[in-house]
């Protein structure tokens, strides 16, 4: 009897350790989606923001153009990439940004549009080449990366860090294509887009400094009135050259009177018939 209640009783306590533990297992299984949802709710936090569906976009775009060769990759991708500047740009003009970012933001739309009709002019059909589409990968994803993570205390903050990355971003993607053999025209447009969007990093750079934007853009490339006169002009080289002296004038050296002409000899009065002397009558003078 006593063996059979003891039996009875470890088989209870082992149901009952049983249960536990199973009770244990589904709590575990039970918050696991909740961890789950945490997680994911950490990483929609990172992806979300007024700007992240363009920037995904932008992104996405960029790797699925794809030019004939190394200059046309860089065209066909830059245009996606302006255009990126200027979905964001439209988005930060909804978000009530300062005065400042706001002037920057119509600025680039304005601007970057206007860039995109210059290069869509150059674009050429031709077979696509992804070789060399592949150059441009680690300078777009980098760009991608940075820009997500970039952010700031506001909204006008968290915009103008995104885009300095985005302008980082042109200027290594222009670096690709002027290391890799594009000549001639396009050439010539890379740089000046390299040129712009430096000029750009800087003039954001100094508005998150805390300048206005006029005194960030006359350290992007504008001359101050100050720096023009530091400058010494440019030199001509006719100007350059010494002049040559001005003949004298009249009026810087009064000319010399001319020397009048010495008068006639007076002719001696013939001597007179009577006191004519025979030689004088010989030759003829009385």
């Amino acid at each position: 009897m006593n063996k059979v209640t003891k039996f009875t009783a470890l088989l209870m306590a082992t149901a009952g350790l049983a249960a536990c533990g199973s009770q244990a297992d589904n709590q575990v299984a039970a918050n696991e989606p909740a961890m789950d949802a945490n997680m994911a709710a950490g990483n929609s936090m990172q992806m979300s923001g007024p700007f992240a569906e363009a920037e995904m976009r932008m992104d996405e775009q960029m790797m699925a153009a794809v030019g004939s060769d190394v200059g046309q990759n860089w065209l066909k991708k830059m245009i996606v990439h302006h255009q990126g500047a200027i979905d964001m740009s439209r988005i930060v003009l909804d978000q009530n940004p300062t005065a400042d970012v706001a002037k920057m933001a119509r600025e680039t739309i304005a601007k970057q549009g206007k860039e995109i009709e210059d290069l869509q002019k150059l674009v050429q059909k031709g077979a696509p080449d992804q070789r060399s589409a592949e150059l441009y990968r680690p300078a777009m994803m980098d760009m991608h990366q940075k820009m997500m993570a970039a952010s700031g205390s506001d909204v006008s903050q968290t915009y103008m860090r995104k885009m300095l990355e985005h302008h980082k971003g042109a200027v290594a993607m222009s670096d690709v294509a002027l290391a890799n053999g594009v000549t001639g025209t396009l050439r010539s447009q890379i740089q000046k887009t390299r040129a712009d969007q430096q000029k750009e990093i800087a003039m954001v750079e100094a508005m998150l400094r805390g300048e206005p934007m006029q005194s960030a853009m006359q350290q992007s490339g504008a001359k101050t009135a100050a720096q023009a006169k530091a400058e010494p002009a440019p030199t001509d080289t006719a100007k350059a050259e010494p002049k040559a002296q001005p003949k004298a004038t009249s009026a810087a050296r009064p000319a010399e009177p001319k020397a009048s002409a010495a008068p006639p000899a007076k002719a001696e009065p013939a001597p007179a018939a009577s006191t004519c002397a025979p030689e004088h009558r010989a030759a003829g003078h009385c």
